[in-house]
């Protein structure tokens, strides 16, 4: 118990950081594209961070995975509340532009932001650890990669997680509002009972990078293959199926001039 409150207490303090942060941002930057570029940098931070504890307290804290499972999905339910529409995933941010809804240029710049995220957190948990809030803070002393088969099976498996979360995400405006947080939450949760126990379950570019690329066991390409070219193939097979094409192929598509011959 004392593990587990440890972990809830230094979430709870990370989210309170990142709101602060989210509310200087919207405060002191003009709306616009630099303050969704800086609030992307905040929530996928926090996204990075409060993942990186509980895969600590999953792993090492010996939690039962009904607790884990639940622990997801509040988390989920939280991120959802605080993230003020960020996407925190690369995936998220690539389905945009390939249904034509936003230039490439801003792409690149969010997909940077939520690296950038990811990247913060690498830094800044380690010295979060350091104050010492769980006894299980001083047990850390590195991952092992949660990949537990081969990597094209893991990577069909992270290309069927995103692929079912953006299928799901396709009738998420159909929800009431004040339900759609525990909708995503509930299917993130079941995503990663599914999928977890072969390869973590993170269909997530960024969320990877922070997690899993520290870990031992895996290269670094067998760790692309999986994490990031297996849920960028699932979420274009979603917009496949949803619209039989893709928008921005078929958007850009110049259409054909006919010659006229004597």
């Amino acid at each position: 118990m004392h593990l587990l409150l440890g972990s809830v207490a230094l979430v709870g303090c990370l989210v309170v950081l990142c709101e602060l942060l989210r509310s200087v941002t919207r405060w002191k930057v003009r709306s616009g594209l630099a303050q969704d570029l800086l609030i992307e940098v905040v929530s996928t931070l926090q996204l990075s961070c409060c993942t990186r504890e509980m895969v600590l307290l999953g792993t090492l804290g010996g939690i039962q995975p009904w607790l884990a499972l639940t622990l997801t999905y509040l988390l989920t339910v939280l991120h959802c509340l605080t993230s003020q529409g960020a996407t925190c995933n690369p995936c998220g941010s690539l389905e945009q532009w390939l249904r034509a809804l936003a230039p490439g240029s801003h792409i690149i710049l969010k997909v940077a932001a939520q690296f950038v995220g990811a990247a913060l957190s690498r830094v800044l948990m380690p010295n979060l650890w350091l104050l010492g809030l769980s006894p299980l803070h001083e047990w850390d002393e590195g991952c092992r990669s949660p990949l537990n088969m081969a990597p094209w099976q893991g990577a069909l498996v992270e290309m069927t997680c995103a692929l079912s979360l953006f299928l799901a995400l396709h009738f998420l405006p159909r929800v009431k509002s004040q339900y759609r947080p525990h909708v995503v939450a509930l299917t993130i949760t079941a995503i990663v009972y599914s999928g977890g126990p072969l390869t973590g379950a993170v269909f997530n570019p960024a969320l990877a990078f922070a997690v899993v690329f520290l870990c031992q066991g895996n290269s670094l390409l067998q760790y692309i293959i999986v994490y990031w070219i297996g849920p960028i193939i699932g979420m274009v097979v979603s917009i496949v199926i949803l619209e039989r094409s893709i928008p921005k192929l078929r958007r850009d598509k110049a259409p054909q001039r006919h010659v006229k011959r004597d």
